[in-house]
């Protein structure tokens, strides 16, 4: 009697886990839809940029702090803490064609590419030089698409205004 009723409550478990994988689907989005509702890609790197959210704040890099390390906290959390205070952010660091410095929550799409909705203008950091070298790519991990150069994993120190 308990081994049956222990087949019988392991093959419940097993039911109710295939069963709830069959329905979440792919996780893609694509099961079940219109491939001609897709949205299009966007057809340059300006028009990404021009449709993306203004920065909420500047965040000021910090000189001569020396080394600085860790985990870092997200935009979102930096924000929400005590910003009169340097603070070590994480994010994607990018470059835009204009020449202008970015730490954004993320990255969405790197072949466009394409960043999170939050976002902090970069101040008293360079916007030349070997950090921004290509040649360099393969070492320093710097990722190109559309003229727009970036860093996937930055952690940057400094203040944030707003």
């Amino acid at each position: 009697m308990k081994n049956t009723l222990r087949s019988l409550v392991s093959l419940s478990a097993i039911a109710l886990l295939v069963a709830a994988c069959a329905s979440t689907g792919t996780g893609d989005g694509s099961a079940g839809a219109d491939p001609s509702s897709a949205a299009a890609p966007s057809e340059s790197p300006e028009e990404s940029l021009d449709a993306s959210p203004e920065p909420v704040g500047t965040l000021t890099v910090a000189d001569g702090e020396g080394a600085i390390d860790g985990p870092g906290l997200t935009i979102d959390e930096a924000l929400a803490g005590d910003v009169s205070q340097p603070v070590l952010v994480r994010g994607t660091l990018f470059l835009d064609t204009d020449g202008q410095l970015y730490l954004a929550d993320s990255v969405t799409d790197s072949s466009a590419p394409e960043f999170g909705p939050l976002r902090l203008h970069v101040a008293n950091y360079p916007a030349d030089g070997p950090t921004w070298d290509m040649a360099d790519a393969d070492v320093t991990g710097l990722q190109e698409a559309n003229g727009i150069l970036f860093f996937e994993d930055t952690r940057l120190y400094g203040t944030i205004s707003e």
